[in-house]
């Protein structure tokens, strides 16, 4: 007798059902994965946020949080966000370099689900000109003013009241940061959409 050569049905589905468990496995593991990565930055956030407050406690001075959008210089489309850190000194918001700003993650979106102030935060002073005024440079000059988004008061409150809401494109994932004024700290909750 002789034996035929070859796989027997059974060993090919064996074979196949090993495929199937091993890919089963490594996908949801990069999805773990990658929910780390959101969470992970999401807790750097906070770890931000948290250094606005204490430093305009520490200092007495409002922290106020600006919205930059950078066009990247590696000739990609793509723009890169950041939160820039402003304080409120001598009548006007002006950037700091401590803490340095935030930058968002390629796939990160920043969303300000904040009430409406009828009133501007904190009034800015409008430059003054001596001589003859030139209204180009004022009406530049008053584009110029950093407006935040929102303010840490030495105070322990916040301005104006809401969340700050962090979502990525590829994820289901929601990160709200509110302000909770009973412990003057930032809580992070994480919803799905």
């Amino acid at each position: 007798m002789r034996r035929a050569q070859g796989f027997t049905l059974i060993e090919l589905l064996i074979v196949v059902a090993i495929i199937v468990i091993l890919s089963a496995i490594s996908g949801l593991a990069i999805n773990q994965a990658f929910d780390r990565r959101y969470s992970a930055e999401a807790d750097k956030l906070l770890i931000w946020l948290q250094q606005l407050s204490e430093r305009s406690s520490l200092e007495s001075a409002a922290y106020g949080i600006v919205t930059n959008t950078n066009t990247n210089t590696n000739n990609e489309s793509r723009e890169a966000t950041e939160l820039v850190a402003v304080v409120y000194f001598k009548n006007r918001w002006i950037a700091v370099t401590s803490p340095q700003p935030f930058v968002l993650g390629a796939e990160s979106i920043i969303g300000w689900d904040m009430e409406v102030l009828e009133e501007e935060l904190l009034p800015q002073s409008r430059p003054q000109a001596l001589g003859v005024i030139d209204r180009d440079e004022v009406k530049t000059a008053e584009k110029e003013f950093l407006l935040p988004e929102m303010a840490f008061l030495p105070d322990g409150y916040v301005e104006p009241q809401g969340a700050i809401q962090l979502s990525f494109d590829s994820s289901t994932l929601i990160y709200s940061f509110v302000w909770d004024d009973e412990t003057s700290r930032m809580i992070l909750e994480a919803n799905v959409l």
